[in-house]
């Protein structure tokens, strides 16, 4: 692995990056609709955005050694242990797995690129380089939900045109040389924790075009809406005009109708679920800044009890005669705590027959799901029914 570079860190978002090129190429009138929505840091992205610097601090060789970032504070947040287990370490063993593979890779980390034709457009590639054969594109995500892959990812086409365009990051793309874009998803626990596309410059190119005309159609007068998977991380749900229609349609259906429809609604009520919950995060907001709501309030959540001091509260227990068995209680850790201490200490792996796995119950997926469907008492009646009916 080799570096040309000690990158300068720079998180700052333009209002077209890399990671609102799909909400904007598909919804142009979320531009200006965002622009006025307070755009809130959630814990699983601060996680994230800690992750990224640790793991920016490994790259630019700062550190004596990899675990050092244990304990350090990112805007505060800490990396622990576990983090460093489950997030850096496999992710950085899937980085060296590519340098060996290609021979090699020559990179820029953490560049800050500007996007051309885009006035204010610009963004942070996590890394960019080049080997033998190909160019590189590389992003870290280190959520733990949507699994996404690099297969015609928008933030990725993003950041490599950027890239290209942008010195010195410039340097690594030629024409004739194949892009290659990589997704490392190392958390992820339903999905490809790894993916990669190749694309070409001219592929590049569509998508900037695609792009500006986005842009340029989110300044008309009367810009489209339009809701799809790239409204989950939308801050602007609770004023967008298309999720108001959506609801409002929802509303005047009657029970037989959306029974008639549900295949029609069914792809939309998680939609609909994230835009209540975003209405109740923006009026939470709105009472924790001191705005008022008529007929309704801020109030405590449900207390739990804890001991003030666990010692002194064993002891008086003690004396009040409870037996130590009843004042303590000791569990075995779980199967997925165990191996994360067997990985750790590099002690094997858990027997199948040790571990079994019980589903809690059903749940809905779509028909592309990997999971079997559940044969349900019903369907199994009807089968048995059939089966004897073609006798």
């Amino acid at each position: 692995m080799t570096t040309t570079d000690i990158a300068h860190k720079d998180r700052a978002h333009s209002y077209v990056g890399g990671s609102t090129a799909k909400r904007v190429m598909n919804c142009p009138g979320s531009v200006n609709l965002c622009a006025q929505y307070p755009n809130v840091e959630t814990v699983f992205a601060a996680e994230g955005t800690a992750l990224h610097e640790a793991i920016d601090l490994i790259f630019q060789g700062l550190l004596k050694n990899d675990r050092d970032v244990i304990g350090l504070d990112f805007n505060g947040f800490v990396i622990t242990e576990d983090m460093f287990e489950q997030a850096i370490v496999p992710a950085l063993a899937m980085w060296d797995a590519l340098d060996a593979e290609l021979g090699g890779i020559n990179y820029y980390n953490e560049r800050r690129v500007v996007f051309p034709g885009i006035e204010g457009a610009f963004g942070t590639v996590d890394m960019v380089g080049t080997s033998k054969d190909r160019t590189v594109v590389w992003d870290w995500k280190f959520g733990r939900g949507v699994a996404v892959t690099a297969e015609k990812n928008e933030q990725l086409m993003y950041y490599a045109y950027a890239a290209a365009h942008t010195q010195p990051t410039d340097k690594f793309f030629d024409y004739d040389k194949p892009i290659e874009l990589f997704i490392c998803q190392p958390m992820i626990s339903n999905g490809e924790r790894f993916t990669r596309w190749t694309t070409s410059w001219a592929q590049l190119e569509v998508f900037a075009l695609d792009l500006r005309h986005a842009v340029e159609r989110s300044q008309e007068p009367d810009p489209p809406f339009k809701t799809g998977s790239w409204c989950r991380f939308c801050n602007a749900k609770t004023g967008c005009p298309a999720y108001r229609g959506m609801v409002e349609q929802v509303a005047t259906l009657s029970p037989a109708q959306m029974q008639s429809e549900i295949e029609r609604w069914l792809p939309y009520a998680d939609m609909m679920i994230e835009w209540g919950q975003a209405v109740k995060d923006t009026a939470h907001r709105h009472l924790e800044e001191g705005g008022s709501i008529d007929g309704w309030k801020l109030v405590q959540k449900r207390a739990t009890r804890r001991w003030v001091d666990e010692e002194a509260a064993d002891r008086f227990m003690q004396e009040a005669g409870v037996p130590p068995e009843q004042r303590s209680v000791n569990t075995v850790i779980s199967p997925a705590e165990a191996e994360k201490v067997l990985k750790r200490l590099k002690a094997g792996e858990i027997p199948d027959s040790l571990v079994s796995k019980i589903s809690s119950g059903t749940t809905l997926a779509t028909a592309d799901d990997k999971r079997p469907a559940v044969e349900t008492s019903v369907t199994a009646l009807q089968r048995l029914a059939d089966g004897l009916a073609a006798m």
